[in-house]
């Protein structure tokens, strides 16, 4: 449910600009965590490499950002909208209208966000604590020194109708895209480099009236959750958890989905709208991406946080009509963290030369992340035999894996380890590490992953 053809959301802005460019069917995040995958992007560097790999970490200030690199060549740098920073450090950064701009510019209507961040249907934690620095609130962690002002101030929330009580014009992915259209139309005469960073489908799960008015909780249907029994226990114990919260709640959770995807859909057509408008379109790289994916029911689950498919796949689109082709898809493997070199090499800038800004002991030489640039401008090319992810390098059972065309290796250090047949099994229903049969190709699979980061050495996980 990402983009371009989806045949339960209708995005008629993104197939727009999808036509208008390349759609990438096979890309991937290095880890489907927000914090942690969006460091990535900005550097070129896998989170084994930034140390950013949990919603409590920050970027080290020192590191060399995408937005570092394109002010040094002379392009204004602005961000609208969400990073998850949580510091209050720029990285980068020339022109920043952060969230907190938004919560500034919604007054008292914050009242009616704080709630929507209270009653997330499948976590009541957030109602306690109040919270939830991934929706930027705060935007900036730690900002409350004790207990959050809103707690005992939020109701609860009847997930019957998962409708939010903020206009839809007064709603942060609105005021994204307006601000975002007011930059275009002021800094269109230079050369700038714009992240317009949307919240949604990301919680909080309750788009505005119209919206969710076309997801209904009470019509959702369910995936099944098929045979659970062959996936490691880590996995199992979350299928269960979720399934105790009862069909209800699980509904809602979709339902509110569903409608944030079809919103943020209405929002990105008022920026590539005002592009063509501007006359920006054809001489401008257009890029629509994600950190992570969203399991929203598959395999029982919800959120990310794993390495199935529809966890770790994102949508990529790159549009720029003046210099690659129009209406192509292309399947080969590729690692959304390349959008750093990608981009640098479409526009023709000078190669980014270190990975930070100030001196950093055991700091990369160079960026890990590859171009797809190549592949953008004939999509028909091959990408690269393996594409890897990663995810929780703190934890009791840390987790990498790798990925060819044909396999999965899900590596699952402590636990059962994971393999699947992507092309006969493409809902990975079947874990085949097991099979003699398939001895060869794990073999193989293992080595690759061992070739490019080996478990015994990360540094960062919990012994116990």
């Amino acid at each position: 449910m990402s983009c371009a053809g989806n045949k339960i959301v209708p995005t008629p802005n993104l197939d727009r600009l999808a036509a208008r460019g390349v759609r990438f069917s096979n890309a991937f995040c290095p880890y489907p965590v927000c914090v942690a995958s969006r460091m990535s992007m900005l550097t070129g560097l896998y989170p084994h490499q930034t140390g950013a790999i949990d919603n409590t970490d920050t970027l080290d200030w020192r590191f060399r950002t995408m937005f570092h690199h394109f002010s040094d060549q002379d392009y204004l740098t602005a961000l609208i909208g969400k990073m998850h920073f949580r510091d209050a450090h720029n990285h980068g950064l020339e022109y920043y209208l952060s969230i907190n701009d938004w919560l500034m510019f919604l007054g008292p209507k914050v009242s009616c966000y704080a709630n929507e961040i209270a009653n997330h249907p499948l976590d009541t934690w957030f109602f306690g604590n109040m919270i939830d620095d991934g929706s930027g609130f705060p935007d900036v962690a730690d900002l409350w020194a004790g207990p959050s002002p809103w707690v005992g101030k939020v109701n609860p929330w009847d997930s019957s109708d998962m409708a939010s009580q903020i206009e839809p014009e007064d709603q942060l992915d609105m005021f994204i895209a307006r601000e975002t259209v007011k930059f275009l139309r002021r800094y269109r005469q230079q050369p700038f480099f714009l992240v317009a960073g949307f919240m949604r489908p990301h919680p909080p799960l309750h788009p505005p009236r119209p919206w969710a008015g076309r997801y209904p909780v009470d019509r959702i249907e369910l995936p099944d959750i098929g045979d659970i029994d062959q996936y490691p226990e880590h996995i199992r114990q979350r299928i269960k958890r979720y399934q105790e919260l009862g069909d209800d709640l699980l509904r809602a959770t979709r339902a509110g989905y569903l409608g944030n995807l079809s919103f943020v859909d209405h929002c990105i057509g008022h920026v590539t709208g005002a592009l063509e408008e501007l006359g920006l379109a054809e001489n401008t790289i257009v890029v629509y991406t994600s950190d992570h994916g969203e399991m929203s029911g598959d395999h029982g689950l919800y959120g990310k946080f794993c390495l199935f498919e529809p966890a770790v796949r994102v949508p990529l689109i790159v549009s720029y009509p003046k210099e690659l082709p129009q209406g192509k898809v292309a399947d080969a493997l590729t690692e959304y963290i390349g959008l750093y070199p990608t981009l640098v090499e479409l526009s023709g800038v000078e190669a980014p030369r270190n990975t930070f800004v100030a001196k950093m002991k055991g700091a990369p030489a160079q960026i890990a992340a590859n171009s797809f640039a190549p592949i953008a401008r004939n999509p028909e090319l091959d990408g690269p035999e393996a594409i890897f992810s990663e995810y929780n390098l703190r934890g009791k059972v840390c987790q990498y894996m790798v990925r060819t065309q044909r396999y999965k290796l899900i590596y699952n250090q402590g636990s059962t380890h994971e393999l699947y047949d992507e092309q006969e099994d493409p809902q990975e229903t079947i874990n085949r590490i097991d099979d003699p049969h398939l001895s060869g190709d794990r073999n193989e699979l293992q080595d690759r992953l061992l070739a490019w980061f080996d478990p015994a050495a990360n540094p960062y996980r919990c012994k116990g």
